[in-house]
């Protein structure tokens, strides 16, 4: 292991993403700035560019936990989807970026609302790249494979142009033949890292090349804070003994699992006394407006930041992940788990691989309110020692299995083959 962090000091790494904390959006901005932190502690000259086509005007320099940071940003008056998937302004910052910094290979994670210019620089700037994938965009121009009305599509059927999408959050590069654009685009990726099987699955099934995907469970620290920034987290924490608490970090989200949620809670409040549902995270006013009438069961704290949201975890009974998304691998079961509170996960995408059924959480299928209700109620019923032995055994599993250590080597492997191979 010191050999290895000695080798890599000099290695300077160019990480792309279109968002970076302190702008968060959600577990991608986490994985991203959690592998850039951990890289930086080894030695590895590290260089952000934080770079978004659909945000106010900036350049602006920033230091972020010891992490260098370039935010460049544009506004879009007026998207097309041919800027969507390609935006001269980002290919011309991201080439001064690549000339500025000299990297050695680049990292580029999330690409919506910056297109595909940071991967049209790296070729013709001659530049090693890998790409984490945290959703499916390659495949899907809302990056679910999730259609109106909750079907999810076949990634192995490739109509000219999507009909049928989801439109409500992020949807973007919806033109004909997209999947065969965005393909020859990045078709000098080295290595796209997933961090669930069941992603790289979806993107074989969708005609990518298996050798080209390595599974990379992502890496996670999640200390507390030295203080605390949401005053309402506070407020949970003081509250802690009084309530049985559920925490849902899914706000107001069709695609996390909301309509789920407020289905359940009438069943919810009768079987589970005295309950508290901590729901954290923005969303459509008319689910928290839905929400607000099971007050004073329900308590709404908006945005929370990353930081905080480690003391949540820790202060929850138990924690919902009631996707019905084909999600990767949600961050926040790991987080949720880490602190040592079992998680009620959705039976979709890679959360299976994050749980082990009736060990560190439940498996439900998406949208059964009711298989919902019974598993927490089955949580319940156990006895309160084997509740405390179910949180050491979260805690246990995900020192193991999300091993900041491991995925920190495996990332610099990756590296490692991209620049010998280049």
């Amino acid at each position: 292991m010191v050999q290895s962090q000695q080798k890599w000091v000099s290695v300077r790494v160019l990480t792309i993403s279109n968002y970076f904390p302190p702008a968060y959006v959600g577990g991608a901005e986490t994985a991203a700035y959690m592998t850039c932190r951990g890289l930086e502690r080894r030695g590895v000259d590290v260089h952000v560019l934080f770079i978004n086509a659909r945000m106010p005007e900036t350049n602006c320099y920033y230091d972020w936990d010891g992490l260098r940071v370039h935010q460049v940003t544009f506004s879009t008056p007026r998207r097309t989807s041919l800027t969507d998937i390609f935006d001269w302004r980002v290919y011309w910052a991201t080439i001064e970026e690549i000339r500025r910094v000299r990297p050695d290979v680049v990292h580029i994670h999330n690409v919506s609302g910056t297109s595909l210019a940071p991967f049209v620089a790296c070729r013709m700037s001659n530049t090693p790249v890998v790409s984490t994938l945290h959703d499916s965009w390659l495949l899907c121009p809302n990056n679910m494979l999730y259609r109106t009305g909750g079907a999810f599509c076949d990634p192995a059927q490739s109509p000219h142009r999507c009909a049928e999408c989801f439109r409500r959050y992020d949807f973007w590069g919806d033109m004909p033949w997209r999947r065969r654009i965005l393909a020859g685009l990045v078709n000098r990726v080295h290595t796209f890292i997933s961090p669930s099987q069941a992603l790289v699955d979806l993107h074989v099934r969708g005609g990518y090349d298996r050798h080209r995907f390595q599974v990379i469970k992502n890496g996670i620290q999640v200390p507390f804070p030295a203080k605390l920034k949401h005053p309402g987290v506070w407020k949970v924490l003081n509250e802690e003994a009084r309530y049985t608490t559920l925490l849902y970090a899914g706000g107001g989200i069709e695609i996390k699992g909301i309509e789920t949620l407020l289905s359940a809670l009438p069943m919810l409040m009768r079987y589970v006394e005295p309950l508290r549902v901590v729901v954290a995270g923005g969303g459509e006013k008319h689910y928290f407006d839905k929400l607000r009438r099971y007050a004073p069961a329900i308590r709404l704290l908006g945005l929370v930041h990353y930081t905080d949201m480690p003391a949540l975890y820790a202060a929850a009974d138990l924690s919902l992940a009631i996707s019905v998304c084909l999600e990767n691998s949600p961050v926040v079961i790991q987080q949720s788990l880490c602190m040592g509170t079992p998680v009620v996960g959705s039976s979709v995408g890679g959360i299976p691989e994050l749980l082990r059924d009736g060990e560190t959480g439940y498996l439900v299928p998406p949208r059964d309110p009711t298989a919902l209700v019974e598993q927490v109620m089955l949580h319940f019923a156990r006895s309160p020692r084997e509740r405390r032995q179910m949180r050491q055994r979260c805690a246990a599993y995900a020192t193991e299995y999300f091993d900041y250590e491991r995925h920190l080597d495996a990332v610099s492997d990756v590296y490692r083959q991209a620049i010998e191979q280049a």
